[in-house]
């Protein structure tokens, strides 16, 4: 069972993502490559938090990918500068909440209530 599934590549951050969760007695698990990560996802998947910064991850299909999935799952998501145009995109794709990467960790508790 996988509480929380990243999808972070920068280990410091994804480290310190982990270990904000864990402390909340969450289940979290980095995503290994983006299409066993994609198999990682499960009916107990509630979060699953995207680095928006990695072309990869920032992708309408990836998002939405994830969205078919587990519709019940949150989407997060966090990008260094945020631009309207790439929030809109992917906010239609399926990803419920993105936020500035600075504010991100600080918020991370919002996201886990």
């Amino acid at each position: 069972m996988t509480d929380i599934l990243l999808f972070v590549k920068n280990f410091r951050l994804g480290t310190k993502i982990s270990e904000t969760l864990t402390d909340q007695n969450m289940s979290v698990k980095f995503a290994e490559g983006e299409r066993f990560g994609l198999a990682q996802i499960d009916d107990d998947t509630k979060l699953v938090i995207l680095d928006l910064d990695d072309s990869v991850f920032q992708t309408v299909a990836f998002v939405s990918g994830l969205r078919n999935i587990n519709k019940k799952m949150k989407i997060a998501g966090y990008m260094k500068v945020i631009h309207k145009e790439t929030y809109d995109r992917l906010k239609s794709a399926g990803c419920d909440i993105i936020l500035p990467k600075s504010s991100f960790v600080k918020n991370i508790h919002t996201l886990i209530a």
